[in-house]
């Protein structure tokens, strides 16, 4: 067995292990930086510094034990790759920029139950407690923030290979939704959205945020993935609907954060009734179809339970997100939803704004 074919079966070892709590395997993940052979001598260098400590020596383990099977002259060598290799690779997009104090992921798991309108309004309202907020639409194939923040193209680059950010009532943003068409359909596999998400991080002049709100897509794929692999969030905001189908995909998402160890901050419940104008009493379109607490870990405690109100879709379909309003009782319930998630990631508020989280 000469070098490259020692080194195939290296490959062909790696692509057998899964990640723990997942079927797909290891090399996929991106965990495998490089492999490297001289001779007899194999050299397999893992990128794990994103990841906990724990999990970080259970993939060496099932490394090292499927790299075993190796023929006996063959000398193993499993090492983590270093900032240097890093950099050889000129890929520095494995952490995110240093600049981002914090990361906070925004899902849902089933796609039509407000995240985006949550995502910016939160991000808004988070603006306006004086806070340097960023966010970036991950939702690939449906880019609807540059609409609900009223900005349809980015600014001209100012350094060669940086993007520059667009800016809306005091949030910088990114998304896919300024490089194509409006109508132009993305059809991506893993790899490519993979590579966006590495590039929005990396590559983007971000700037000093004291959080970067990340709008994410339905489900629990690969861009979910890729942000916990190169944005390492500090914690993740669940949307839904009270309806069963809604809390079955929350639930999910849920345990796809907690495989991937971003801690789950709580849950926002959109839609959660209708104020009559007439009769002035609140009304339940959904059947409250909650899950028992125990199935949520605790006492279920929404951070924010809003109306449905067809101010937001209005408001969202004109690029003025109603979390700018001064003078709004859906503004003051962002508000009061961005004050309590500002507590729970511990951002800089000044004293009445944590005041206000308390309440």
């Amino acid at each position: 067995m000469n070098e490259q074919e020692l080194k195939q079966r290296v490959w062909q070892a790696l692509k057998r292990i899964t990640y723990p709590g997942y079927t797909r395997d290891i090399v996929s993940f991106g965990l495998v930086e490089r492999v490297h052979v001289e001779g007899r001598q194999v050299t397999v260098s893992l990128m794990l510094s994103h990841l906990p400590a724990q999990r970080q020596e259970e993939v060496m383990r099932l490394v090292q034990e499927a790299l075993g099977a190796l023929p006996d002259d063959v000398v193993i060598r499993v090492e983590h790759a270093t900032q240097q290799a890093v950099s050889a690779s000129q890929d520095p997009s494995h952490a995110r920029p240093p600049t981002v104090r914090r990361v906070l992921a925004v899902g849902s798991g089933k796609g039509g139950v407000g995240k985006s309108t949550v995502s910016v309004n939160l991000a808004v309202a988070l603006a306006r407690l004086g806070l340097r907020v960023g966010l970036l639409d991950a939702d690939v194939y449906g880019p609807n923030v540059p609409r609900m923040m009223g900005v349809d193209t980015l600014p001209p680059r100012r350094q060669r290979g940086r993007i520059p950010t667009a800016e809306a009532y005091g949030v910088r943003l990114i998304s896919v939704g300024f490089m194509v068409q409006p109508n132009q359909a993305i059809a991506w596999r893993g790899p490519m959205t993979d590579k966006l998400i590495r590039q929005f991080l990396a590559d983007v002049e971000w700037g000093d945020l004291d959080v970067l709100v990340v709008d994410l897509p339905p489900g629990t794929g690969d861009i979910a993935m890729a942000l916990a692999k190169y944005g390492r969030p500090e914690g993740a905001l669940l949307v839904v609907t009270p309806q069963a189908v809604a809390w079955d995909d929350a639930l999910k998402a849920a345990t796809m954060f907690h495989k991937l160890d971003i801690p789950l901050l709580g849950f926002v419940e959109n839609m959660a009734y209708f104020v009559c104008d007439e009769c002035g009493k609140r009304h339940l379109f959904f059947p409250q179809n909650r899950p028992a607490p125990e199935v949520l870990g605790g006492e279920w405690q929404p951070l924010a339970q809003l109306p449905f109100d067809p101010a937001l879709a209005f408001a969202g379909d004109a690029g003025r997100p109603v979390a700018a309003d001064e003078n709004s009782p859906l503004a003051d319930a962002f508000m009061a939803l961005a004050r309590r998630v500002a507590l729970r990631l511990d951002l800089p508020l000044n004293k009445d704004a944590e005041e206000g989280a308390h309440a």
